[in-house]
């Protein structure tokens, strides 16, 4: 019939309300199934572990226990769903009566089965109870006899010549968490997410993840900034991000915003650095040919970042992100004695073409002083762009082509990475 009787309607002096009306109402409230009149099958969300089939502990014996639940379960022969309990922890000895085969494994099944005389069973029971397999050498899950309204809640593969039930034969088979309408709905994985009957709105809480995700009616969207270890995870759990969401990465403590195509990391936080500093200590001090352009190298690293890639000799450092780039490099020189002036240029430079120069800075010494020159940059880089300082000096003499390192960090290198 199209049309249900309504809760709660009477007839006096006789009901009008059948057992599938009053499923019907309970079904109303409970969080919705496949259908737009269906509610989802389940175990309903509770403390503890419910449902849950485990071996006898700390010592194994013949048994297993089944936690307290309350579950909902679709009638498969009417419509609407039955509301089940188990309200305290049940027993089943599997092989008291059912000893092992002398060789050969068999699998098991716990079950939660609803018998119905209306639809033709012998009795009305609600029963938690094991049906025993067949034993083989390739065994596999038995039948169920009886009544075609049940549910797994585990599989025990006992192997041959077993006299105990331990915790690695038991496979936990329990169906889906289910909360009232319009709650939100635990679930243990991804899995677990797709199974459930979306609609606009719905909320689940990937226990897996220990986030939340919410379906738009098109998809499932994850509010709020949650946390990956990488990118490659957030590119295998947030499967259907929007323009604009941000998730934290813990690998490079970085935070990544999805653009349309790709995630890009675009706040820095925390303790992972995205700056380097390296410099030219005392004892380091390098010399140069007159005239010519030659990369600085820096031999000491002050801090490192995994963004920057530095050459054996700490003269090219290759930029490992994509971004907006500060770098800033400095150099104190002493000219040679003399009365001449003498000419000196430090550059930040493409290490793979010097031609390419992304500022410079120049100075002139009269003969015997000291003078600093330094030099900064803020550029977008492409990920793989090298970078070099350059000297050049019209020095003739080997005083006047060195490092001056009298003044303690002044002859530096410092890489900075500032966003996308």
């Amino acid at each position: 019939m199209a049309e249900r009787n309504s809760w709660a309607v009477s007839d006096s002096p006789n009901g009008v309300i059948t057992t599938e009306d009053a499923r019907l109402a309970v079904s109303a409230l409970i969080q919705s199934g496949t259908t737009s009149v269906t509610s989802r099958d389940g175990i309903r969300a509770g403390s503890g572990d419910p449902g849950l089939v485990a071996a006898a502990t700390p010592t194994p014996d013949k048994v297993v226990t089944v936690q307290p639940f309350q579950m909902f379960m679709r009638a498969s022969r009417g419509i609407g769903s039955y509301v089940q309990t188990l309200d305290s922890v049940k027993t089943l000895d599997l092989l008291t009566d059912n000893p092992a085969h002398s060789s050969d494994a068999r699998i098991d099944l716990i079950i939660v089965q609803q018998a119905d005389k209306f639809y033709g069973d012998t009795s009305n029971a609600f029963a938690v109870k094991q049906i025993v397999g067949t034993p083989s050498s390739t065994p596999g899950e038995p039948n169920v006899p009886g009544s075609p309204d049940y549910f797994l809640l585990a599989t025990v593969r006992i192997p041959g010549g077993a006299t105990t039930i331990t915790p690695e034969m038991i496979t936990d088979r329990r169906p889906n968490w289910v909360v009232g309408l319009g709650g939100v709905v635990p679930v243990k994985s991804v899995e677990g997410r797709n199974a459930a009957a979306p609609y606009d709105g719905l909320t689940a809480y990937r226990r897996d993840r220990r986030w939340l995700e919410i379906h738009d009616g098109a998809a499932w969207r994850v509010p709020s900034i949650p946390v990956c270890s990488s990118v490659a995870e957030i590119t295998a759990t947030i499967t259907d991000p929007v323009i604009g969401q941000m998730v934290f990465s813990t690998t490079d403590q970085l935070i990544y915003k999805w653009t349309g195509s790709a995630w890009l990391g675009a706040v820095p936080t925390g303790t992972t650095r995205h700056e380097a500093r390296y410099e030219v200590r005392p004892g380091q001090e390098q010399a140069f040919a007159a005239s010519t352009d030659t990369r600085l190298p820096f031999p000491t690293s002050v801090y490192t970042s995994p963004d920057i890639t530095p050459s054996s000799g700490n003269t090219i450092f290759t930029l490992n992100r994509a971004g907006i780039w500060n770098i800033t490099t400095n150099a104190r020189f002493r000219a040679p004695g003399g009365a001449d002036a003498y000419h000196f240029y430090l550059a930040i430079v493409d290490a793979g073409n010097l031609g390419i120069r992304y500022g410079n800075a120049q100075h002139y010494l009269t003969g015997g002083s000291t003078g600093n020159a330094s030099v900064s940059a803020t550029n977008l880089f492409t990920a793989g762009t090298r970078i070099s300082a350059l000297i050049w000096t019209t020095a003739t003499t080997a005083n006047g082509r060195t490092h001056l390192t009298d003044a303690v960090n002044i002859n530096n290198l410092t890489l900075t990475w500032l966003r996308p």
